[in-house]
């Protein structure tokens, strides 16, 4: 379908840019001006985080809590050494200012100002090969006897300096310790030679485009910002990650339940979308077939949970480890789909699209989403639309709460003054133009449609 044949109001094409960026310092892969595909990776960490290490850094120095951001010599996504002075008292007492030093190489994770403490996340490098630790030497036994010494277990991540093993309990003067030379894995107890093999992980974390489309910025050492005219369209709920595949709409109204005789083989690696209920068995026939991704009005919870074998959790869903990504547009229950997302989804049948079923229904809402590029655009597409971006006025909003949920209209202000809501807090507000008129509700009701 040319991008010329697409005209659903509701959902408009706009030029979306999707930020793509690593959760750590690591290297870019793509340069600005590059056309990249959902699948292609554009940035990668080249060291694994490793193990965190919270150090009570206030008390250390001896500060308040709320003095320790004055008191750190080196900031949040810094890089530090072993003995690297990273922090000093702000007073002199009699043997000087108290300092501290840094126990490991690592990155600084976070500076609390609440409890006063430092997270440092030690690096693993890609080359460092294994260190075997001879413990039957170290605590005086034979080969044999290692593993009945052994305080932790094959698999179980150690800090440097931890304990691995002990011999003896009844006198502190005759107890044998074996301690960690370095951070890492615990990956061999190996009774014919009485040595335990600590290995130093190694993942490697990529960042793939996720959308087709041209890389417009790129974010050095941290990842790069990828535009597409596109169309968007979000749901209420969703639940596994990235995925891309061909649209096709398997049923011809909104309020048509997705049933399991409407999917066959030549369903795999689509997504398909259903107008009404996802049943328990078409859940489980699209996750047996192989789609990519399953798009409906609703599910039952209990439905969803038997069908997928997961537990939800209350937080942000996104990260389940499933091969297939489901996205509700109207959440739980047996509701048709709001007519508006079903005619876009049904103009937009054969294109391929991008789908995240990641959701967090707490304060800075995330919802599901289906993306679909339209690199064929030639004309004016709307204002660029960034994920997490601020509010403005003229910004199409859904309402996410009680009592105007599921409410779709427009921003028409944005007061500066904290106003009081029914509850008696005083929170930040919006006023929404609905098709029922005016209405002001908490800022973080709401989320960008």
């Amino acid at each position: 379908m040319p991008a010329s044949a697409y005209s659903v109001a509701d959902y408009p094409i706009v030029r979306l840019r999707k930020l793509r960026r690593l959760p750590l310092p690591g290297e870019v892969l793509v340069d600005v001006g590059e056309r990249v595909q959902p699948d292609q990776p554009v940035a990668r960490i080249a060291l694994r985080p490793g193990i965190p290490w919270v150090v009570p850094v206030a008390r250390l120095v001896g500060v308040q809590p709320e003095q320790l951001p004055q008191a750190m010599l080196v900031k949040v996504g810094d890089r530090v050494k072993a003995k690297q002075v990273i922090a000093r008292g702000l007073s002199t007492g009699l043997y000087g200012q108290k300092e501290y030093e840094c126990p490991i190489d690592g990155v600084v994770e976070d500076i609390s100002a609440k409890s006063g403490r430092v997270v440092i996340r030690e690096e693993f490098g890609r080359e460092e090969p294994p260190v075997k630790v001879d413990v039957a030497f170290e605590i005086g036994c034979r080969p044999r006897e290692v593993p009945q010494h052994m305080v932790v277990k094959v698999g179980q991540e150690v800090k440097k300096g931890a304990m691995i093993a002990k011999k003896g309990e009844t006198s502190a003067f005759f107890t044998k310790c074996c301690y960690a030379p370095i951070s890492g894995v615990i990956a061999e107890v190996n009774e014919q030679t009485g040595h335990v093999t600590i290995a130093r992980p190694f993942k490697e974390v990529v960042v793939r485009a996720y959308i087709e489309g041209t890389v417009v910025e790129k974010i050095e050492g941290r990842g790069v910002v990828v535009e597409a005219p596109a169309v968007r369209v979000t749901g209420i709920f969703g639940l596994g990650g990235e995925r891309h595949g061909v649209l096709r709409v398997l049923t011809e109204r909104p309020d048509q339940p997705l049933t399991p005789d409407l999917i066959d083989e030549s369903c795999k690696g689509q997504i398909i979308v259903g107008g009404a209920q996802a049943t328990d068995e078409a859940l489980a026939k699209a996750l047996q077939v192989g789609c990519a991704g399953v798009i409906a009005g609703t599910a039952h919870y209990l439905n969803l949970v038997r069908s997928m074998g997961v537990k939800l959790g209350v937080g942000i869903t996104g990260q389940e480890d499933i091969d297939m990504t489901v996205i509700l547009m109207e959440g739980f229950g047996s509701l048709a789909m709001r007519e508006q997302a079903f005619r876009a989804l049904k103009a937009l049948e054969g294109r391929r699209a991008s789908i995240n079923g990641a959701t967090q229904v707490r304060a800075g809402a995330i919802r599901p989403e289906i993306v679909v590029p339209f690199l064929d655009h030639e004309g004016p597409a709307g204002e660029v639309a960034v994920a997490d971006e601020d509010l403005a006025v003229g910004q199409r909003v859904r309402i996410i709460n009680e009592p105007y949920f599921g409410a779709i209209g427009t921003i028409v202000s944005l007061p500066r003054e904290d106003r009081q809501i029914e509850t008696e807090a005083r929170v930040p507000v919006v006023e929404v133009e609905t098709e029922s008129g005016v209405v002001v509700v908490p800022r973080k009701n709401v989320e960008l449609f």
